[in-house]
């Protein structure tokens, strides 16, 4: 129990640290001024800079001159980007400065002196004292892995040092006051974690570094794995751990890992920006965030991205997205060096420069043991060469006869200066006009313009039957000719599947070069069932140097994408892989999971709540009184501030309970595309658009009229992942008594209302 001496003594101290604060922040304030006004100066000396080109001597020391300048340039943008950062950090702290204290000692001696530290997210000194430890700091990992009276080992550089915990103090502040305090011998189940999960959600997630759990903890502070696999059932803190993780190893590797050489994958857009305040809340603010559709549609720019919809989901979804599939892509790119390629003429001005059959006949001398890329550049280069030839006979064509009449008189008079000299100005004027003509061939060579890629990915679908077993997913040689047919209407209109762009991207990898990539060291997957073995493998090949850090749960593959342990195992087979489970759930009740934990794929990793509230209660859709029931429920919770999410496996059925709610005069907001952003206390929404969110109150939609568009081997997946959305209170809608969702379901774990 705390005194309120000790709260008056602890107020004291953190209205002292935040003045610190507030006279670092203005001192800093001052600096940013200083040397954003210096880098303008840098800028307009270095654009009057010119190279000199009189003579070598001259032109080196000019040139030196401008390296010079650009390199002070680089050292004053980042000492302005290190300012700016810690502005952004002090201002955080102004509110909230620090959440825990310890008092400790070292155990070599007896008489150690009592060692005392403030935990928070950013570290700050006065006169040499450490009024706050950043909580990535290793002696702040007293705070998350000791309780009182332990002794722990804690390594600095190559020294391992211990030290008992004496005190373990927690605060909660608001706007720089203490309103709670408490000493404690263990963070699991302290009364804070629990007012924090009792709490209400909201549109953002926010950061929990203040309660961060021991088994959490080790998993963010553990470097030495090459790669990371965080599996957890739903809610016990996969995305945190992750968010976390980050932050950490941006502190720990501050030398020698920037923020731009993070990229963190999530599963859509609306998760993305519930979680884009976490990072910047740990003092980062420059990783990279994305999803996947997102990263092939940036790569593939000319096509529009089918949306994705659980109901549409096939087994030729799954054999796009299987690994089987990425190898017949690879399988093809082979076939393609001794034929298949599709090419077409290469044209100027309506004539035929080099037909497709001359390009096809270019091939067949290449004798290349190398990839496809590889002989298709020998290609190019054959190409170019051809086209050098044919370049001095366009010198004589109509076309540039035309060319010449229909020049403007100022590039005439442009030439006449040129030449100087009568008799060549038509010879010099024909010459540049072919060449400007050939250089814009030139670059659609380069760009493989000449062959024909579209067409190259719908033949390369039409032969997947000889190139890989499709018998494995359940899918006939014809049934899969039918769906190349549709794929092929649909690339007609520059529309493509997730499934397709992918794999259509992964041949053109193939054509061009999958060029291996440098640009991030870790690469973090948020929700990584989400991902197809496709597509980590793609990612694999592309950034092969990265380190991964991976976090999702296999009972929540709604997307039947059939990533597993054995995939896994394949795609990083050649690496370390360190795995951690995490069964303790943070988010939803006893109870709530005691249901969702019935229709979990995989009964081996059953969650261990932590709260207890009401059983999950099941309403009869065609009952009379359901309307009422729902009227009076939603308005209750609306009433007390709550957030409330009535989820369905896919769009079917949203726009009747939007209907409901209009008539009822109660504001929502029907989330129906990724581009949508949280900002009602009601929401609608498919669960595919849901992953990783949490709400207060969750009303899971779960007709007759529902199940029917639900595909048989994602039922358990989708209902486990829409049930554990749930906080504190589930309800769950079926037609009536007889419904399949509840069909071999325990009646003891909820109540018929």
């Amino acid at each position: 129990m705390v005194e309120n001496k000790d709260l008056q003594q602890e107020q004291e101290r953190m209205d002292y640290v935040i003045s610190v604060i507030e006279q670092e922040a203005g001192r800093l304030q001052d600096e940013y001024v200083d040397k954003l006004e210096r880098q303008k100066e840098l800028l307009k000396q270095s654009s009057s800079i010119r190279i000199n080109n009189s003579s070598n001597e001259a032109m080196w020391e000019s040139s030196g001159e401008l390296r010079e300048f650009e390199q002070n340039l680089t050292i004053k943008s980042n000492e302005l980007n290190q300012v700016q950062t810690r502005r952004k950090v002090l201002e955080k702290m102004q509110e909230d400065p620090y959440f825990g204290r310890i008092d400790y000692h070292s155990v070599k001696q007896e008489d150690e002196e009592l060692e005392q530290i403030y935990v928070g997210i950013g570290s700050l000194f006065d006169e040499g004292e450490n009024l706050v430890v950043d909580w990535r700091a290793p002696i702040s990992a007293l705070y998350y892995e000791a309780n009182v009276g332990d002794k722990i080992s804690l390594r600095f550089g190559d020294e391992l040092q211990k030290f008992e915990v004496d005190l373990k103090r927690q605060f909660r502040v608001k706007e720089g006051t203490i309103t709670g305090m408490i000493d404690t011998d263990n963070v699991m189940g302290d009364p804070y974690l629990l007012e924090v999960l009792e709490g209400g959600a909201s549109n953002q997630m926010a950061p929990v570094i203040a309660t961060l759990q021991k088994e959490q903890n080790y998993i963010v502070r553990e470097t030495k794995a090459r790669n990371v696999l965080i599996q957890g059932v739903a809610g016990s803190g996969k995305t945190v751990v992750v968010m976390q993780k980050i932050a950490y190893m941006l502190y720990a590797f501050r030398a020698h890992l920037k923020a731009e050489e993070i990229l963190l994958f999530s599963p859509n857009r609306i998760f993305q920006a519930y979680i884009s305040q976490v990072l910047p809340s740990l003092g980062e603010w420059n990783v990279e965030g994305t999803t996947f559709a997102q990263f092939v549609k940036r790569r593939m720019p000319t096509y529009e991205l089918i949306p994705m919809d659980i109901s549409k989901v096939s087994p030729f979804t799954a054999v796009k997205g299987s690994l089987a599939f990425y190898h017949a892509i690879e399988r093809y790119s082979k076939l393609l060096k001794k034929k298949y390629l599709k090419f077409r003429d290469i044209v100027l001005h309506g004539e035929v420069l080099i037909s497709k059959e001359e390009l096809e006949a270019m091939q067949g001398t290449i004798e290349s043991k190398g990839s496809l890329s590889a002989q298709l550049e020998i290609l190019r280069r054959m190409i170019i060469s051809r086209l050098r030839e044919l370049e001095v006979d366009a010198v004589k064509s109509k076309w540039v006869d035309e060319a010449l009449q229909n020049m403007d008189e100022d590039d005439v008079h442009y030439f006449e200066r040129q030449t100087h000299d009568v008799t060549k100005l038509e010879n010099t004027m024909r010459r540049e006009i072919v060449a400007q003509a050939f250089r814009g061939v030139e670059r659609k060579v380069n760009n493989q313009s000449h062959l024909r890629i579209l067409a190259q990915y719908i033949h390369f679908l039409r032969v997947v039957p000889q190139l890989m077993d499709l018998d494995e997913f359940g899918v006939s040689s014809e049934s899969w000719d039918e769906h190349a047919l549709l794929v092929a209407e649909s690339l007609k209109e520059k529309k493509l599947g997730l499934d397709d762009m992918t794999a259509f991207y992964g041949l053109i990898l193939q054509m061009r070069g999958l060029l291996k990539q440098e640009t991030y060291q870790y690469i973090c997957i948020d929700e990584v069932q989400d991902f197809t073995p496709f597509q980590l493998q793609l990612l694999k090949d592309l950034y092969p140097r990265a380190r991964y850090v991976m976090a999702g749960d296999l009972n929540q593959n709604i997307w039947q994408n059939k990533l597993a342990t054995k995939e896994l195992g394949t795609i990083f087979e050649e690496e370390e892989m360190e795995e951690h489970l995490l069964l303790t759930s943070y988010r939803s009740t006893k109870e709530i999971m005691a249901f969702a934990d019935q229709f979990a794929s995989l009964s081996d990793r059953t969650a261990k709540p932590i709260r207890s509230r009401m059983k999950p209660t099941v309403w009869f859709e065609k009952s009379p009184e359901f309307r009422s029931k729902l009227e009076k429920t939603v308005q209750e919770h609306v009433a007390r501030g709550e957030r409330i999410a009535i989820l369905t496996p896919n769009l079917s059925g949203i726009e009747a309970y939007s209907e409901q709610l209009n008539e009822w005069g109660i504001e929502h907001q029907v989330i129906n595309q990724e581009d949508d952003f949280l900002s009602h206390q009601v929401i609608i929404m498919p669960i595919g658009l849901a992953k990783g969110l949490e709400f207060d109150i969750v009303i899971a939609v779960g007709t007759d009229e529902v199940l029917a568009f639900v595909q048989e081997e994602s039922r358990q997946q989708i209902w486990y992942t829409i049930f554990s959305r749930a906080m504190h209170q589930l309800y769950v809608v079926v037609s009536d008594k007889e419904s399949k969702l509840l069909e071999g379901i325990d009646e003891s774990t909820y109540e018929i209302e």
